[in-house]
């Protein structure tokens, strides 16, 4: 086969800067210049305290200057090409943190021969020059906004390249299978042993396995890089502020005894088993005269259509309310039932919830005593990954999701075609999944495709 070329050519002759480090109050800032003329404009702007001519890789102590009067003092170092992270000549500037002061030398750059940086461009040429695939510039994205240790070990784990070295794998078995089944249908009388049907179909359905294997995870890997959306829904006074409290190990939603009282959504950060996710609190479940909590009932059910996982919190101590009813019934995201109150005595009981929601998840839970919380934390963790493992987890996000799918898909083709012995139509329906695979690190895949991933960057990365 005709290996496809790893990524489109493109001229990038230009030189961009950014300030490469958060914005706010900080000890120091970082101002990162990457292009051909990079050692050039560093030399405009900077002066070392003491004259000399500075080398590759060996940090200075000097001044930012423009016209000839100090805009800060800092310590500047270039790097040559090509081994630099864009690939590129690449200059750095450390000066004062804040706003202002990486601000203004960041202006004094700019107008001495560099332009602003888009988001990501850093990354994205350092996925032009070649020294990173399109699996690794999004690792570099998953690991800047990781939100939990797992999150961030797992954005590291893809950024040095492990999916890229199980995708290759993966395309390298293909790429076999499909170059032998053209040689054999090519030149039928050399001396080529035949390869037969069983043969080939036995190597691509490993492949497949492998691929169904990853599917089956990928939704771990969505969340450990997107995050879960649980929300808190229910009727009013069941205990949902004071189970919201209990999950955070902390007292972030107001508890009153008076009934409507949450009135808006609150949501808050949970690190759940080193899961990211969005716990959000709604306001109770009810017929409501007043217009102020009526809105907040209404944002309440739109925030349950998003949810990836419902927690219906119910005070058992009371018979099931309508409203509660119909949540129960009514399909949707995976249902984890806290029956709350367990201090009180049950009127609600667990068979009748199950009648209701056969599929649902029940805790015994008491928010005022702690009890049965950290169970719920660990069902709420087990439902939203719905049996996948995020240690087994490398496909992260919908892109690598949808070309997997589609690989596998064209596999489950090819196996048909070579239960009928047609070899033709099983290499081309091989040759889509190793074109599937390959989108996935990079390989033919189109510009807009690359400017998309990488307009979702941070400036000065």
């Amino acid at each position: 086969l005709e290996k496809c070329p790893a990524r489109g050519e493109k001229e990038l002759m230009d030189t961009i800067a950014s300030i490469a480090t958060a914005v706010g109050a900080g000890g120091i800032a970082v101002i990162r210049i990457s292009g051909p003329e990079a050692k050039s404009v560093l030399s405009r702007v900077f002066a070392p305290h003491v004259p000399q001519k500075m080398s590759s890789r060996m940090l200075t102590y000097g001044y930012v200057m423009e016209n000839g009067q100090k805009v800060d003092e800092c310590m500047a170092v270039w790097m040559r090409a090509p081994h630099t992270y864009t690939t590129e000549d690449v200059a750095e500037i450390q000066c004062h943190g804040g706003q202002v002061t990486a601000q203004r030398v960041l202006d004094v750059v700019l107008r001495s021969g560099a332009r602003l940086a888009e988001p990501g461009e850093f990354t994205k040429r350092a996925f032009f020059g070649g020294r990173i695939d399109l699996t690794q510039a999004e690792g570099v994205m998953d690991l800047i906004s990781a939100r939990t240790e797992r999150a961030a070990r797992a954005g590291l784990q893809q950024m040095g390249g492990y999916l890229s070295e199980r995708i290759h794998a993966l395309q390298s078995e293909l790429l076999d299978t499909i170059a032998y089944i053209e040689a054999y249908l090519d030149y039928p009388d050399e001396d080529i042993e035949p390869l037969t049907a069983e043969k080939a179909a036995q190597q691509a359905r490993a492949v497949q396995k492998e691929l169904e294997s990853a599917l089956k995870n990928a939704r771990a890997g969505r969340m450990l890089s997107g995050g879960v959306r649980i929300v808190l829904a229910g009727s009013p006074n069941t205990g949902k502020s004071s189970l919201l409290n209990g999950l955070l190990r902390e007292q972030r939603a107001i508890v009153t005894a008076t009934a409507g009282t949450t009135r808006d959504v609150l949501r808050e950060e949970l690190n759940l088993n080193g899961l990211p996710v969005q716990l959000t609190d709604t306001a109770g479940l009810r017929e409501a005269s007043d217009e102020v909590e009526r809105i907040g009932i209404d944002r309440a059910r739109e925030e349950l259509r998003g949810a990836d996982v419902v927690l219906l919190v119910i005070d058992r101590s009371r018979p099931l309310g309508e409203e509660e009813k119909a949540l129960l019934g009514q399909p949707g995201a995976p249902l984890v039932v806290a029956l709350n109150k367990s201090d009180l005595g049950a009127v609600t009981t667990d068979a009748e919830v199950h009648k209701l929601s056969p599929q649902a998840k029940i805790v015994d839970t008491c928010a005022k005593t702690g009890e049965g919380v950290e169970t719920l934390r660990q069902t709420l963790y087990e439902t939203a990954l719905r049996g996948a493992s995020p240690e087994e987890a490398y496909l992260t996000n919908e892109r690598h999701i949808q070309a997997a799918r589609t690989a596998a898909e064209a596999i489950g083709r090819a196996l048909e075609a070579l239960n009928t012995h047609t070899l033709d139509c099983a290499a081309l329906d091989l040759r889509v999944a190793w074109e599937a695979l390959g989108a996935i690190t990079g390989e033919n895949t189109t510009e807009d495709i690359v400017d998309r991933i990488f307009a979702k960057f941070c400036l000065g990365k």
